[in-house]
């Protein structure tokens, strides 16, 4: 598991030494995710407030139970809607909406090799402040934001340790357990390992005859270890709450690392039209080299 993920760091390194689109993409994306988790608290959408005991619910005070209930309730919503996408775009959400994954890539940007004290100090800071923007936003569901500087002292301690323990553990949880998380543990990507996604929408692999050099970059920096090349063979049980023998592309990210290597390999040694792609297709999500000329041969 190390070599595997030293590997990937080393992809990484060259292939985030230019920009990309994706980045900003993923940029707007996450901030959108974290900007619904938290304007529906603060809003008074739906919140429970342990401080002062002034909860709401449909933007007006509630008692506890109903405003309790209208939190459950937005959670499960926000739960439905990324299970709804599941149908139109795959895991789309797991590759460029979840505040976990994002917090599993500032962790690894620290372990980039070949990083200056300054590129290392930067990475660690984006890490330590996404994942405090993260936790902030959960706890706006369960307490009033004002008691870090409105409460009374034992409010301020408690709310700025329940802070200080979250923050600490979506860092660590970034930089050590990262996408083992997502691989065996995410009560998410259980049941999207279990229901197949979008089947027109996805990863997929047109070799264009000659145009992939064969460099396995796309499989060496995917982050849940699948074959961006061959996303309907099965894989075996990853531990935890995986199920085994689903396709891979119940378990692909979505999440654009194998289409960015490629194209960076393909732009550097290679000719031709990328042969890995990410958006929507017809037909199966690989078509070999041999099919592909066989039939034209037959077309001519």
């Amino acid at each position: 598991m190390a070599k595997a993920s030293n590997i990937r760091l080393k992809v990484l390194k060259a292939v985030r030494s230019v920009g990309h689109r994706y980045d900003r993409l993923r940029f707007v994306s996450m901030l959108f995710s974290l900007a619904v988790l938290a304007v529906v608290p603060l809003c008074g959408l739906a919140r429970v407030d342990v401080w002062s005991g002034r909860h709401f619910l449909l933007f007006h005070e509630a008692p506890f139970k109903h405003a309790l209930a209208g939190v459950i309730i937005g959670i499960a919503a926000m739960y439905v809607v990324t299970f709804l996408s599941n149908v139109v775009a795959g895991r789309m959400f797991c590759g460029w909406g979840c505040p976990v994954g994002q917090v599993s890539r500032f962790g690894e940007a620290v372990d980039v090799p070949g990083l200056k004290w300054k590129q290392r100090l930067r990475a660690e800071t984006e890490g330590a402040l996404f994942s405090a923007a993260f936790v902030l936003s959960v706890m706006a569901w369960w307490v009033d934001p004002r008691v870090f500087w409105m409460g009374s002292p034992a409010a301020m301690a408690w709310a700025w340790g329940m802070l200080t323990v979250g923050v600490v553990g979506a860092y660590a949880h970034g930089r050590w357990w990262r996408w083992e998380f997502c691989k065996t543990a995410c009560p998410i990507g259980l049941y999207y390992s279990f229901v197949s996604p979008a089947k027109w929408y996805g990863v997929y692999f047109r070799n264009q005859h000659d145009s992939c050099i064969e460099c396995d970059a796309c499989d060496n920096v995917c982050p849940v270890d699948l074959a961006p090349r061959d996303l309907m063979a099965a894989i075996p049980a990853r531990g935890g709450v995986s199920i085994a023998d689903a396709p891979g592309r119940n378990h692909c990210l979505e999440c654009g690392d194998c289409i960015r290597a490629c194209e960076r390999m393909i732009e550097l040694k290679g000719e031709g039209p990328v042969p890995l792609l990410l958006g929507y297709h017809d037909g199966p999500q690989r078509i070999d080299r041999e099919k592909a000329l066989t039939a034209e041969q037959g077309q001519g």
